[in-house]
Parts: C-alpha cells; structure tokens; sequence
C-alpha cells in the first residue's frame, strides 16, 4: 500500500469528492479549506454564519480541477477509495498533487461503515475527541434500528421504491450504497434491476414499477414530488394511491442520497420512521434529527425548522 507522511499541524484541508468532505466539515470545520459539492446558498442557512463562506470548488467525477485546489494551499487532500471502482486514483491524484500529502479513505459511502473513517480522520484532523462522540451518535442509531428491524420477517417487510430522476423512473437496487438506507433500515427495495456502477440511477419502465407494487416510495426529486399524484399511471401504484411518496429533506446536505456520505446518518432515523412508524416514533426521530443538527453540523435546529425541513 501507499505511505504518505502527515504534516504535525493541519490548518486547511480539501477533499477530491463530496463525500469526504462533509466527513471533514463535521469534525474539524474550521479546517475544511473548500466545499467540493457544497451546499446552495438556501441550504447553507442551516450551518453556522462562520461556517457560511467558506469557498466552493466545483465537482465532475472525472475532471478534477487541480490548479484550483493547489491555489488554495491546503496541508493535506483527501480523497475517497473504491478499490473495485477506481484502484489507481489515490496514485493519480498524488502525482497531480505534487508535495501535497493525499490521504486515502474507505467507506466514505457505506452507510454501515462510517465508524472507522470517522476515527481515522479524526486522528489525521487531530480532533479523536470529537471524531467519539460523532461515532457514539452514529453507532448508537445504528445498532437501535438494525436490533429493531432484525426481527421483521420478509413478509412483512414494507415494500419500497426509490424512485429517481424528474420522472421517477430510475432507481437503485438493494446492494446499491444509493440505496442502502432501504437495506438497514429493514424496507424490502422492490427493484430488480441491474446496479448501475458509481453513479448509480438504472432507467425503469412505468410497467416494472406497477410490477414491483411498493407501498412507500422515497425520492430525492421534487419535480417528481410535485407532479406523480397528477399522474393517472402513476395513480395505479398503492404508495401513490395511499399518499405515501417521501421527498428526503436536503439541507444543508441531501439525508437520504446524493452524496451518499455521513450526512445521510440523519436518513437512518428518519427512513426507519417512514417505514416502521409504530416501532420509531415521531419523537423518537425528531429527538435524533434534533441531536444529530447539533453534533454534526453544528446547528441548533428548533422545532419549526425541523418541521419545515420535513415539509419542504
């Protein structure tokens, strides 16, 4: 494997992609150099003033601005690893980089395995302390909904579609990391599509859709929000039928999908509450999406503003 050397004092740090850098951000923001895929000027209202202008680079997976990142003079650039995705990105970033250290990590997209990032970019950040307590936070919300959901049998499961795109019709199959907050929170993901690698977002048909009957479908798209319940074909399906389309709350960062980074720990909550409302209450979720705001945005959130995060 690579060895990189980690300078003592670390005062300004980037990342190559959005995940990673909202890892950075929630432990040490005062150290996070730029935002890659930052927040709108809309969503950033729910992040702290000082936090508020800090710069943003722009982001295309395969068109990496280097000139832009080496201007800003950072002690150390992060970038996130997929081994089966892209071996030799670590290796290509370094010599883009020059001197300028590039610390490799996993799992900046398995919601399952935030933990030891957490711990390891801690220590790389110089902040362990901060990098428990998130992780007791997120370990703690973890184990409470997969103890809880272990035991629902397949039959039982509430059946889900992810439903992506202005027309609702691409998805992400179980396996996906697009997907995964389905998995762990025990739904049962309808599709039976390939898995588009990476990007994810396999194209549909409306007839598989009507095929797959799900009784709940999470979206990230509010045009397909504002227009499926117009939709007569649509209206065929149950969870349209029944009103049961969930638009994930996006700000400052999307809590469902999109990045799938640690921002989504807040969905793990909210997506167990969605499709078990009876074993995660509402005051259950909202004590967590409350606690989470302040530990890992570092936001007080009131009551309205949660609940207009959940309207909008």
């Amino acid at each position: 494997g690579r060895q990189v050397k980690i300078p003592v004092n670390i005062s300004r740090v980037l990342s190559t992609s959005p995940p990673p850098t909202t890892f950075i951000y929630m432990l040490a923001p005062e150290k996070l150099g730029g935002w890659v895929g930052g927040p709108s000027k809309e969503a950033g209202k729910f992040l702290p003033k000082e936090h508020q202008n800090i710069p943003t680079l722009g982001w295309e997976r395969s068109a990496i601005n280097y000139e832009a990142y080496i201007a800003l003079k950072p002690d150390i650039v992060f970038t996130g690893v997929e081994m089966k995705l892209d071996p030799s990105r670590a290796q290509t970033a370094q010599e883009k980089f020059g001197k300028i250290p590039v610390v490799c990590i996993e799992n900046s997209r398995n919601a399952t395995g935030y933990a030891k990032t957490i711990t390891f970019m801690g220590d790389v950040l110089g902040v362990p302390d901060r990098a428990k307590v998130l992780n007791d936070y997120y370990l703690g919300v973890l184990k409470e909904v997969l103890d809880k959901v272990s035991n629902i049998p397949q039959e039982k499961q509430t059946r889900v579609y992810y439903a992506e795109g202005n027309n609702g019709l691409s998805t992400d199959p179980s396996g996906s990391p697009h997907s995964q907050l389905i998995d762990v929170c025990g739904g049962y993901n309808v599709a039976t599509c390939a898995e588009s690698p990476a990007a994810g977002m396999t194209e549909v048909t409306m007839e598989s859709v009507l095929m797959w009957r799900p009784d709940v479908i999470i979206t990230t798209s509010r045009e397909f929000t504002n227009q499926v319940y117009k939709d007569e074909t649509w209206n065929m399906v149950s969870a349209v039928k029944n009103k049961k389309i969930h638009l994930a709350p996006a700000k400052p960062y999307n809590w469902f999908d999109r990045p799938p980074g640690v921002n989504r720990i807040v969905g793990i909550p909210w997506t167990a509450h969605i499709l078990y409302p009876d074993i995660f209450t509402d005051k259950w979720f909202r004590e967590k999406a409350t606690q989470f705001y302040s530990l890992f945005y570092h936001y007080e959130l009131t009551d309205e503003e949660l609940t207009s995060l959940l309207k909008d």
